[in-house]
């Protein structure tokens, strides 16, 4: 079982003092990097500029493990930047240079050439689901996994600021959440989507069309919904330093057990986010098999 990832990847900007430090970064990319440094195999599709930062997106995303064959250049704009600030509390707030970026520009004939086996995982999130030819290349991949017998994963991984009209937001995620065989939603996007509700009754809604349906509650833990009920994992007590990239290390942790684990998978997913937090950055902060496997013991 691989997993492949389709979307952004892009340069977050770290801060470092009174400068910017360039980091891989993009939800898609993120998740791709933690399945691969767990000895998962994985792919990332997508787009990247023809500049230093794409260059520096390939070179790492490989150095993790990650698949890059379907990973394309183009000149027709630049790799995306995201600029972070953390709260003293590790949160984190984006500010995104992409109109365009590089990654809008993945086609539905870059879709064409991937080849899924039943059972793989193409996961995407809700970033460039923008009305771009990546928007119909996530469209395509989605009909062929579906088509091979894979699973499909969606995380919308809700970002404002990146789209003018809000409610075409919305009714694009609630157009593509039925497609997904697995969904997963931060608790505080639940109102966005569905208005004010519970989070039994998001579940509930995301059930529908959804075979598992998984809900994050931040430093509170987090629930796994499905046909059979509810799994609550609790969280691991930490002080987190960065929680960029805690949604896509859970996720691309899930993902990568899921199979072999079952619902134990989540209590690995939540080692995992809360690792993650530990340290500044992403891709340097995901752990590898026998660290979280560590981290899991030490806690237990």
């Amino acid at each position: 079982m691989a997993v492949y990832t389709i979307g952004e990847a892009l340069i977050d900007m770290m801060p470092e003092g009174k400068a910017f430090l360039p980091a891989v970064g993009g939800a898609p990319a993120n998740v791709a990097a933690c399945v691969a440094k767990l000895n998962g195999e994985a792919f990332f599709i997508g787009t990247v500029g023809d500049d230093l930062f794409g260059e520096k997106i390939i070179r790492e995303l490989s150095v993790a493990g990650v698949n890059i064959r379907y990973i394309n250049k183009t000149a027709k704009a630049n790799t995306a930047l995201a600029f972070v600030t953390l709260g003293a509390d590790g949160a984190r707030e984006f500010s995104f240079y992409r109109k365009p970026s590089a990654d809008m520009f993945l086609a539905p004939e870059d879709a064409e050439r991937i080849t899924f086996k039943k059972g793989d995982i193409l996961h995407f999130c809700s970033v460039d689901l923008i009305d771009m030819p990546v928007r119909y290349a996530t469209m395509r991949a989605i009909e062929k996994c579906k088509a091979d017998g894979g699973i499909i994963s969606f995380d919308p991984n809700i970002r404002l600021s990146l789209w003018d009209d809000k409610e075409e937001y919305k009714r694009v995620i609630l157009e593509f959440l039925p497609l997904a065989d697995m969904a997963k939603l931060a608790d505080d996007e639940i109102a966005f989507l569905f208005g004010n509700v519970s989070i039994d009754s998001a579940a509930e809604i995301m059930l529908k069309t959804a075979a598992e349906a998984i809900i994050t509650l931040g430093k509170n833990g987090s629930l796994l919904y499905t046909a059979k009920g509810k799994t609550i994992q609790k969280p691991y007590k930490i002080n987190a330093v960065d929680t960029t990239g805690a949604g896509d290390s859970f996720i691309g942790t899930y993902l990568r057990y899921r199979d072999a684990l079952g619902v134990t998978a989540l209590e690995y997913a939540s080692a995992a986010s809360a690792m993650v937090c530990l340290k500044k950055g992403v891709l340097p902060a995901l752990p590898t098999e026998s660290e979280l496997q560590e981290f899991i013991n030490s806690k237990r």
